[in-house]
């Protein structure tokens, strides 16, 4: 038997979920990492400007902003440093993936934000504030200074149209931005909008202290670009220190999931639920779950019926009953490991960052016997036969229906069912074929290189996708896309 728990996948089946799952946070990184790249870049480009500009005049705003170029520049190559492991797939060391390595990188990148640049700056800034001294300013600071706007606004403005375009429709920007769970997507929208904004205040600072010959001014815009830094700095450090700590799934997130188990007719409740983000990417979600037996006797009546019968009328039930126990004590458990494969599809389908889902069996009656509970009682047992009977009713035109479905469309009568005649019979069903939540589960539900399926794979494959597609408009609202 297949030990519970940890999603009750065999070891191949946990290799290739840790391999689809590693691609998927691979995937979804890139894009990351190219803004990142980006951003570090133009942070090069500018800093050794800036130290020049300073040099030149002195000024405590231009070396606040040389400091804060300098800082940007070291995290973000710590966020690429993070991001590099982010989707190696899970191994005996690391059950849950490195998913949290980039959030290790991007704090010890905010402390860094925090100390090292808001720190020097603000010690340099007050100095030249306790002991002012005119400067002299050249054409080529304020050239320095539009260099900078420009190379971090066009940076500011690339990542801004990115998140543009993955935040969805009908959620405000703000509240997306909230909602990322990349911490290297919010260092970049932070550092260079605080990078604008700094050469805004020291450009600021400079020319008042210019036209007014008055170096507190000058002085002044130190300070505020190290206190804009210092709360960058913490801003980052409170991110990352939520999600190191195991920040739990949106909470409709997770009211989706359980609606998901809930709504199978094989499950009575779901309890005990515990949820934690892994990484930007994936997340895991653990359950007891109280499995319905008269629904799962149910699906076996009509293979051990005859089982049963035949030994009765062969008079052998005495010496089968203990094999004929044992076999369906065995199918019960598969039956239920085949659920539980059944429930990860659906879920991945319209959730695909949840990489790992545990569900552990857990009934408020598990320690007794059913026929204990009310078996000898005529009133329980007949309420027990009218549930039974209904449940058989119920799966016998479903399977009469999903067999004439499956022969309508197998025109070639090969007993086998292409993706694009199953397509055809689902658009007929459900309206539009969603093709992301299709290719989802076609991918989880056949190996690489497969393009048809038999009825009994039909049958599954079917099921999951309508479920799927039931519980992907509430997914689609409250589930942020990647970033």
């Amino acid at each position: 038997m297949k030990r519970w728990g940890a999603s009750f996948l065999t070891a191949g089946d946990d290799a290739e979920q840790a391999r689809v799952n590693s691609t998927e946070a691979t995937a979804a990184a890139s894009q990351t990492r190219r803004n990142v790249t980006l951003a570090l870049s133009g942070n090069l480009l500018i800093t050794a400007a800036k130290f020049g500009a300073w040099m030149s005049c002195g000024s405590s705003a231009m070396l606040s902003e040389a400091i804060h170029s300098v800082v940007d520049s070291g995290n973000q190559m710590l966020l690429l440093v993070g991001l590099r492991d982010v989707g190696k797939a899970q191994d005996a060391a690391h059950p849950y993936g490195y998913g949290k390595n980039v959030y290790f990188w991007s704090l010890v990148s905010a402390l860094g934000t925090f100390w090292l640049g808001a720190g020097v700056s603000m010690t340099h800034s007050i100095s030249d504030l306790m002991h002012p001294k005119l400067i002299e300013i050249p054409v080529e600071v304020w050239g320095v200074l539009g260099l900078s706007f420009a190379v971090d606004g066009f940076v500011f403005t690339k990542v801004m149209r990115n998140t543009f375009k993955a935040k969805p429709k009908s959620m405000p920007l703000l509240t997306y931005v909230k909602s990322i769970r990349d911490p290297a997507t919010v260092a970049v929208l932070l550092e260079d909008g605080a990078a604008c904004t700094g050469v805004l205040l020291a450009g600021a600072g400079i020319g008042l202290a210019q036209y007014y010959d008055n170096p507190i001014f000058d002085g002044l815009a130190g300070v505020s670009v190290s206190l804009l830094l210092a709360g960058m700095g913490l801003a980052l450090a409170r991110l990352n220190q939520q999600y190191l700590l195991g920040q739990a799934v949106d909470r409709e997130i997770v009211s989706d999931v359980n609606n998901m188990l809930m709504e199978r007719s094989s499950i009575d409740n779901v309890h005990s639920v515990q949820s934690q983000w892994t990484g930007p990417y994936s997340f895991s979600y653990k359950a007891e779950v109280d499995f319905d037996g008269t629904y799962l006797a149910a699906k076996l009546m009509e293979r051990y019926e005859p089982e049963f019968k035949k030994s009765i009328e062969s008079d052998t039930l005495e010496q089968d009953l203990k094999l004929l126990l044992s076999w369906y004590a065995e199918d019960v458990m598969r039956m239920v490991e085949r659920e539980v494969k059944d429930i990860e599809r659906e879920i991945r389908a319209v959730y695909p960052a949840a990489a790992y889902i545990e569900l552990e069996p857990d009934s408020k009656d598990s320690n007794q016997f059913a026929i204990d509970q009310g078996g000898r009682e005529a009133r329980l047992r007949g309420i027990e036969m009218k549930a039974l009977n209904k449940i058989i009713l119920a799966l016998k035109e479903i399977k009469r229906h999903e067999e004439e479905t499956f022969a309508s469309a197998d025109t070639d009568g090969d007993g086998l069912l292409s993706k694009g005649q199953i397509a055809d019979v689902l658009s007929k069903e459900c309206g539009r074929v969603n093709n992301v939540l299709f290719n989802s589960l076609w991918s989880q539900h056949t190996k690489i290189g497969v393009f048809s399926i038999n009825l009994k794979e039909f049958k599954t494959f079917r099921r999951s996708y309508k479920m799927a597609v039931k519980n992907s408009s509430a997914a689609n609202t409250n589930f942020p896309p990647l970033n």
